[in-house]
């Protein structure tokens, strides 16, 4: 009896030790997923790039008001002249003429130079009085949605509405995909709103009415942060901590290849609908997708779905030339528990987060409150340098297109910097700098050379765009998984409100009052962003993505914790 029972105690010590030993092998998701499928191997390289792809599209559908709305010289119609009757008939017994002068080119030419045509006066007749009927001109737009729609004098408010639909559509596309790419997936969102944005697109070609036309291009931008945003996160959650700076980076390249792509597309297509066709039919073979890019792993892992995680990680596993463990999920920290905890934890487990808990424990509610004031900022002086970059004179398109590859160089310095010197610092110093560059116009003269102008909308310009690319890299990795895309939803959202804000005063404000009240705001507040940033916000690069709520807590007070440890070893020593 007794040989039996020191048997059986000495079997139970052995099964303790085994039990010791997986507790002690326990590892974090990212620690295991890398660990065994790799940080960025040939899966994450393909799934990247499909995700990335159709950014290019969202940013042709953003900026594609740019040329459908593209201004158009106009002037009041004399005796009876039809719509698209010839602008350049001379009318100067009727109509006064500007001394904004240019060549056939569309090329910016002194008046009185050889071979210059001066605008005629807009909106007004040579005694002053309103024009009862438009004349436009076609030579460098075949049909724009301006002259269509009768978008000009005291009607040209409605351009700015129409711009401001996009970015309301954003604002409600942030707020719901956001919610439901936590409780639903990454994945039923990402093509949910590759769809909506075709179906829209195709329709705008078409919208009879300027404000039927705002309303599908409202419904574009709802799908934008349903496909931008998530595209991100999916990123973000798909390759090791030591290249999710590609997450952001390479999503914000593509979509500077798209301006680039559309100001191309736009120089040979100058009818605004069939543009609107061109930017939007490519985009149906994005529809594969359903059957091409998985659910994130990261994402079923949080709720629990293990079995659809490890069909996605054997795939991935197999597509890397690697093998997973057998029932990997219990190698998690925190995953591997008895029927009768699952069934307690269980109501835990399936808890759904929500906005709410952004601003329930202190240290999220800090991060959370500068992150959602840091978004609007970086937005609206993105989107307003991008409306005013007029002042580079010469061809829209071309300048279009300039403006897409100034914003690649400056990818690339976020690329290689962000993970050297830090999130933050790359941040404050490209809030700072834009800031900088802004403030610095108003001390510009008339008697300053241009080129002097050129650079300071070059620097911020390039700064802003680094910027919103360090921006989509930081702020998912300073929120946990559980409300990490309910997070980046309200970023998008606030976003929407800066850009909203940009467009009014670039186009409304800054015409009727002067610059000085787009510069000092947006100067301003770009400052305060990077102090903000520098004061308050923690380094994230190279740091596992938390998982939980109650890590980012606990590491916080574990910090404060070690600072007045440090604290009251320096009294002691002063002492």
């Amino acid at each position: 009896m007794s040989s039996i029972s020191e048997g059986d105690s000495q079997v139970e010590v052995e099964e303790g030790k085994k039990e010791e030993e997986k507790k002690e092998k326990k590892m974090k998701f990212d620690e295991f997923l890398f660990s065994h499928l790799g940080e960025m191997g040939k899966y994450q390289k393909i799934q990247f790039t499909l995700v990335c792809l159709p950014t290019i599209f969202c940013a042709m559908h953003a900026l594609s008001w740019t040329f459908a709305g593209a201004q158009i010289a106009h002037r009041c119609a004399v005796d009876g002249e039809e719509k698209y009757g010839g602008y350049w008939n001379d009318v100067t017994n009727t109509i006064n003429k500007t001394t904004e002068c240019y060549d056939d080119s569309w090329s910016v030419l002194p008046a009185g130079a050889e071979g210059a045509r001066c605008l005629y006066e807009q909106c007004k007749s040579g005694d002053g009085s309103a024009c009862s009927s438009i004349v436009y001109d076609t030579s460098r737009v075949s049909q724009s949605a301006i002259g269509r729609w009768e978008i000009v004098c005291d009607r040209g408010w409605i351009k700015a509405v129409v711009q401001a639909c996009y970015y309301v559509g954003q604002m409600a596309g942030s707020m719901t995909f956001g919610v439901l790419g936590d409780r639903i997936g990454r994945k039923k969102c990402f093509f949910v709103a590759i769809a909506l944005q075709i179906i829209c697109g195709f329709i705008q070609s078409v919208a009879p009415t300027w404000w039927i036309y705002a309303f599908f291009r409202a419904g574009t931008g709802f799908s934008h942060p349903g496909i931008f945003v998530i595209a991100n996160v999916i990123g973000m959650e798909l390759v090791g901590p030591r290249y999710r700076k590609l997450a952001s980076v390479i999503t914000g390249l593509f979509f500077a290849v798209g301006q680039c792509i559309l100001g191309g597309v736009a120089m040979g297509i100058r009818d605004y609908q069939w543009l609107h066709v061109a930017t939007t039919a490519p985009a149906i073979l994005f529809l594969s997708y359903w059957w091409l890019v998985p659910e994130s792993a990261r994402w079923l892992v949080s709720v629990r779905r293990f079995s659809e995680a490890d069909a996605v990680l054997q795939k991935a596993a197999k597509t890397n030339g690697v093998t997973l463990p057998d029932e990997w999920w219990t190698q998690l920290d925190g995953e591997e528990k008895s029927k009768d905890e699952e069934e307690q934890e269980m109501p835990m487990a399936r808890r759904e987060y929500g906005f709410l808990d952004l601003l329930k424990t202190p240290e999220l509610r800090k991060r959370s409150l500068v992150v959602f004031y840091l978004w609007p900022v970086v937005s609206m002086v993105y989107y307003g340098l991008s409306m005013k970059s007029d002042i580079l004179g010469g061809d829209m398109y071309v300048n279009f297109i300039i403006g897409g590859l100034i914003e690649m160089p400056a990818l690339f310095l976020v690329f290689l910097f962000i993970d050297r010197i830090g999130r933050r610092k790359v941040l404050a110093i490209g809030y700072g700098l834009a800031g900088f560059c802004l403030l610095s116009n108003l001390l510009i003269s008339p008697e300053t050379p241009k080129f002097v102008s050129l650079v300071q909308l070059l620097v911020s310009r390039g700064s802003i765009t680094a910027t919103y690319a360090g921006i989509y890299m930081f702020s998912p990795e300073l929120f946990p998984t559980v409300v990490r895309n309910s997070a980046m939803g309200v970023c998008s959202t606030v976003a929407r409100v800066g850009a909203i804000a940009a467009s009014f005063i670039s186009m409304w404000i800054v015409e009727r009052y002067g610059k000085i009240f787009m510069l000092i705001p947006f100067g301003t507040m770009a400052v305060l962003a990077a102090i903000l940033i520098l004061v308050f916000l923690p380094e994230t690069s190279g740091k596992a993505l938390p998982a939980t709520i109650e890590e980012i807590e606990d590491s916080h007070e574990m910090v404060e914790v070690q600072l007045e440890s440090l604290t009251k070893k320096e009294e002691t020593s002063d002492e």
